[in-house]
């Protein structure tokens, strides 16, 4: 009598047994970035048994059997992703969500050439990561201009002014809002030139009974090189006169 009554306590047990339930969270990431996967399974409430193994795969190769893990997808995209979970009585479940790692925006500008101490136009053309423009509301701009005049600047549209003649490098950074706060960016960095838009110096001579202590002949702004001839004669009396010939 006693065994027979042993046995019927026991089945109950078995049957009310449910074993563990997988579950899981993920940090949405932008490309280049490991996803980092938490382990949010917890065992059979109705037992003592305990979870003892983790297998996290993804399209049916297992990534890991850490109890939480990490994985870098090269591309961006949305993943399935399944973690499956066992406890010490041999009891499985899984379960499947999907993942997604954010495609960076393409940092890009473009700005006309100027001369020395003329403000420099930059004009944004940066391209969002999903390809439809245009970037999401709250994305970020920063301009390094290094030297010039502002050195940085946030608007995606701006000025900015040289004051020697080089080939500057300038640096834009885009950061383009996502999911939960999360900025994917990128980084350009371009050359701008600034001209000086002198041509040269003519040989000294004598007018009106004053010594020419310089006389410049000076082209135009860059982009109206064919436009205009500036003559600018510096006089010993501390004088000046300039003229302007229109071709």
């Amino acid at each position: 009598m006693k065994k027979i009554l042993l046995f019927i306590l026991i089945i109950p047990n078995l049957l009310l047994a449910q074993g563990p339930t997988a579950s899981f969270i993920y940090n949405p990431v932008c490309q280049g970035s490991d996803i980092v996967l938490t382990d949010f399974s917890y065992p059979d409430p109705t037992t003592n048994s305990q979870i003892t193994t983790w297998d996290w795969q993804y399209n049916g190769n297992s990534i890991s059997s850490m109890q939480n893990a990490s994985y870098l997808f090269s591309q961006c995209g949305i993943y399935d992703i399944t973690l499956t979970v066992t406890d010490d009585d041999g009891i499985s479940d899984d379960t499947t969500l999907s993942v997604e790692v954010f495609c960076p925006p393409t940092a890009g500008f473009i700005n006309d050439v100027v001369c020395v101490g003329d403000p420099t136009n930059f004009v944004d053309v940066s391209s969002p990561g999903d390809g439809t423009p245009p970037l999401n509301t709250g994305s970020t701009w920063m301009y390094v201009f290094g030297d010039a005049d502002p050195p940085n600047a946030v608007n995606p549209n701006c000025t900015a002014t040289f004051n020697y003649a080089a080939i500057h490098s300038v640096m834009l950074i885009v950061g383009e809002l996502q999911f939960n706060g999360l900025f994917c960016i990128d980084t350009v960095v371009q050359d701008v030139q600034v001209d000086s838009c002198f041509v040269g110096i003519q040989n000294q001579h004598i007018q009106s009974n004053k010594k020419i202590i310089n006389n410049y002949n000076i082209l135009g702004k860059a982009r109206k090189i064919n436009s205009k001839d500036l003559n600018i004669i510096i006089y010993d009396d501390g004088t000046v006169e300039k003229k302007i010939i229109i071709e």
